[in-house]
């Protein structure tokens, strides 16, 4: 029980949302965050995104993303479950000691769209005190940005 109770001391909390409206349609928002593997392409700071499997009883896929951040590589492993409109998110194994997230993709009308990205997580004091609300919501700030990026140059392409 004591072993128990100092672990759950050395443990943070860490729960946040980034919402941002987008000018593309929800449909064309939604594939582009569901390319999983197409993340490594502009994510910055992720070296590799890929699919480890495609049936699983319990999510629709689990992928890997691979980081390097300050010479230090993490990797992320997540199962992940996709809805109509959202793709819930829980890692497998990771620098997290849990983490649940998801992104949400919501139509306004004909050319905008709502995307937001949420996460609860826990993690161990010193990364928590590492990864403080500003740090996470410019990381997650940095990858709408080039999303957004992303989906505009893939757009382009198309109509042309």
């Amino acid at each position: 029980v004591g072993a128990i109770l100092i672990t759950q001391i050395w443990l943070m909390k860490r729960n946040f949302q980034v919402s941002r409206v987008l000018p593309f349609r929800h449909t064309l928002v939604f594939k582009q965050i569901s390319d999983f593997e197409r993340y490594e392409k502009y994510l910055p700071f992720c070296n590799s995104s890929r699919l480890l499997k495609t049936e699983s009883k319990s999510f629709s896929y689990i992928g890997e993303l691979e980081f390097e951040i300050a010479g230090i590589s993490y990797k992320i492993r997540s199962g992940n479950i996709i809805e109509d409109k959202r793709i819930l998110i829980t890692q497998i194994k990771g620098p997290f000691d849990e983490m649940k997230a998801s992104w949400d993709v919501e139509q306004v009308d004909d050319e905008k769209t709502v995307i937001s990205f949420k996460a609860k997580t826990e993690v161990s004091f010193f990364l928590g005190a590492l990864l403080g609300d500003s740090t996470i919501e410019k990381f997650v700030n940095i990858f709408l940005d080039s999303f957004v990026k992303d989906l505009e140059a893939r757009n382009k392409i198309k109509e042309n």
